[in-house]
């Protein structure tokens, strides 16, 4: 037991350890960084994508940047973009000269997509990547497509649809699994294709197209204005430099090859002699690769396989038993395979004539027949042309979609 002195005495020892400590946490509240150096959301400019184009004086560039900025006295929901176009020796020197013209302060760690011109990419643009893969505000999943064209021009386009033309094409990469017929690539992707001296870069091309382009109608608020957007085709590239665009088709055979192909739909016009005409949409599609031996020689063999959902049967007007359409099912297998095949060997054929490994065959060797790869990736572009490929390509029809009494198929 304690004494009334004891007791007392130890009340006020308590009562002076919380008062210090209450002090001692009070002064590193004070010392502990705040939000002093805040900037409020209404001050930033988001940069949403950067444009590169050549510059019209010797040694220059012309980059476009393309910010969003929110609409004054809106809830904030509201936006537009604020696109700046500057003629510079480096995109420092650009984004200096952004910080002049804006009271508002560029913010790069949103940019979704960074578009290269056409002069540009055929007279490479190593150096306008150097600083975007350094500075680490920029992010290695920014998407990169190629303009048909300038750069300049996609990103100042007006859509009718009112979009921003950065967030449309993020968007329409963003989508490229409902259709898969061009590719989808990253900067972190492309730095290391271009680190690899046997591989050849591809990157998606966006177009723009005017009412009547490629079967496309539509009312244009001005004439002959472009008011719509499209990715189609691909560039293909030796190291920054463009070599080559590819064709929608050989986009398509690429996708097959590089096992790329998650939904799609295929027809089979101008396939044969056929008078019956198929179309479907693909449900799942799985491409393998192996390495075989051919009379002697090495061979690159493809394995696709392809589950279809049949849903056009044009020009079908003999009646059939359930023996004979079961027939005819093997026959638009047959035929579906072969429009695959096609897309393949246009996608194969440009790859040997451009002598460029943009499918990869060398990385496929590589991992399947080190051995044989160490024999050949000296002198592997001058080997593309007469390396064989082969292809065995299999579909199978899921259902055809089709009822026992259908009007317009007999």
């Amino acid at each position: 037991s304690f004494t009334l002195e004891e007791r007392t005495w130890c009340s006020m020892k308590s009562i002076r350890h919380k008062a210090g400590s209450i002090l001692i946490l009070s002064l590193c509240l004070i010392f502990l960084p705040g939000c002093w150096g805040k900037l409020e959301v209404e001050e930033l400019a988001p940069l949403l994508a950067i444009g590169f184009d050549v510059g019209q004086k010797p040694n220059t560039y012309l980059i476009t940047g393309q910010y969003l900025i929110p609409k004054k006295g809106t809830t904030g929901t509201e936006v537009k973009d604020w696109t700046m176009s500057f003629e510079a020796p480096t995109l420092r020197e650009a984004y200096e000269m952004t910080n002049k013209v804006t009271d508002l302060t560029p913010f790069n760690g949103s940019v979704k997509l960074i578009v290269i011109g056409e002069d540009l990419a055929k007279v490479g643009f190593k150096d306008m990547l150097d600083f975007i893969q350094r500075y680490s505000g920029f992010h290695r999943s920014m998407y990169m497509v190629l303009a048909k064209g300038k750069a300049k021009d996609i990103l100042e386009i007006k859509l009718r649809s009112g979009e921003i033309p950065a967030m449309f094409i993020k968007d329409n990469i963003e989508t490229v699994d409902n259709i898969s017929t061009f590719p989808n690539v990253r900067l972190g992707h492309y730095l290391t294709i271009l680190g690899r001296k046997s591989t050849a870069e591809i990157i998606p091309q966006v177009v723009m197209v005017k009412s009547g382009d490629v079967g496309i109608e539509y009312k244009a608020e001005e004439k002959d204005k472009a008011e719509e957007l499209q990715l189609e085709g691909a560039g293909v590239l030796r190291g920054d430099r463009l070599v080559d665009i590819l064709s929608d088709n050989e986009t398509k055979g690429y996708m097959w090859l590089e096992n790329n192909v998650t939904s799609r739909f295929i027809s089979t016009v101008g396939i044969g002699e056929s008078k019956v005409i198929f179309s479907g949409h693909v449900l799942k599609s799985t491409t393998k690769y192996k390495v075989v031996d051919n009379n002697g020689k090495k061979e690159l063999q493809y394995q696709i396989k392809t589950t279809v959902a049949l849903e056009e049967v044009l020009g079908q007007n003999e009646n059939l038993s359930q023996t004979e359409w079961a027939s005819l099912m093997t026959e638009a297998e047959n035929q579906l395979s072969k429009a695959i095949i096609q897309e393949c060997e246009l996608s194969i054929q440009k790859e040997k004539q451009l002598s460029l490994d943009f499918l990869g065959i060398g990385r496929h060797l590589e991992q399947k027949d080190p051995v044989y790869w160490k024999t050949v990736k000296d002198q592997w572009e001058q080997e593309i042309p007469e390396f064989p490929v082969s292809m065995d390509v299999q579909v199978s029809i899921h259902h055809s979609g089709m009822s026992n009494s259908s009007p317009t198929t007999k």
